[in-house]
């Protein structure tokens, strides 16, 4: 009978330095592992494995979507959709992504960063989709034609390549200054999210000044929001497992928490998409 021996698990000392998280005591895997022991970590209980079906079970349903609205939208010859095909598409790939990165990170200490820096790129271009969508559909009203409408999508795009190199950067004095390596790479997540939702943060500021319709898609870019805001923190606070290191090593740290928050509002940023690109479509 063919049995398969599922790789051992470390403690946090067990493994280099560089391996290590924050409040994670133990369940790390084999610092040399092979791509096939990383594949049978996915399904068994590492510090990892939540981490990895966040991602990945969430990419199906982005795909999913994907199919659903290819059936009943133009992509191909419509050009007022091609925005949100682009959008869709990196919606679809930065989950993917970064499952990959989490599931191979522990080949070795090189496959560990060029598995990082391909997620900090897939952010990056996630980021850049939200441009183009924000720019194509949710443009307050009063800013369609405008200079910044005409010159967003190209800033966005500077930012990106801008971010990528800064997050994947932080990466080399993640050891000898980790609050400067926490640092840059918080900032290079922060920033293009804070300058991609100009748009949002305008349209939801005169909504509530005006006392505008609340309709389906302000609700959605509100709850966006909320767990954009909620990943954030997560991110940069290492909550729970700061207050009780060795607690939540396998389930209930802050990385698993932050993936589910970012695809939550994922979810609701895409249903506020989809109600503008209905919608505003006559008037755009």
């Amino acid at each position: 009978m063919l049995t398969i021996k599922l790789p051992q698990i470390f403690r946090v000392h067990q493994v280099p330095r560089i391996f290590w998280e924050d409040g994670i005591m133990s369940g790390y895997r084999h610092p040399k592992s092979s791509a096939l022991d990383c594949v049978l970590s996915s399904f068994q209980m590492t510090n990892e494995t939540v981490n990895i079906w966040t991602h990945f079970l969430p990419t199906w349903y982005f795909v999913w979507r994907f199919l659903v609205l290819s059936s009943s939208l133009d992509f191909c010859q419509e050009p007022y959709h091609w925005p949100l095909l682009i959008y869709l598409l990196l919606v679809c790939l930065y989950p993917f992504a970064s499952s990959c990165a989490h599931t191979f990170s522990s080949m070795s200490v090189r496959a560990r960063h060029i598995c990082y820096f391909c997620d900090y790129g897939a952010l990056s271009l996630y980021s850049l989709g939200c441009a183009f969508a924000y720019g194509a559909y949710a443009m307050p009203d009063h800013w369609v034609s405008g200079i910044l409408h005409r010159y967003f999508v190209p800033v966005a795009a500077f930012n990106s390549f801008v971010c990528t190199g800064l997050s994947c950067y932080s990466r080399f004095p993640e050891l000898e200054r980790p609050r400067l390596s926490k640092v840059l790479r918080t900032a290079a997540f922060v920033y293009p999210f804070l300058y991609d939702n100009i748009p949002l943060f305008c349209r939801l500021l005169f909504c509530f000044w005006s006392n505008c319709a609340w309709n389906e898609a302000v609700a959605g870019y509100c709850y966006h929001l909320l767990f954009a805001l909620l990943t954030g923190f997560l991110f940069a606070s290492h909550l729970p497992e700061r207050l009780a290191p060795g607690r939540f090593d396998y389930i209930g740290h802050s990385h698993q928490l932050f993936h589910i928050c970012a695809v939550l509002g994922t979810h609701f940023q895409l249903e506020a998409i989809l109600c503008d690109v209905c919608s505003r479509q006559a008037w755009l």
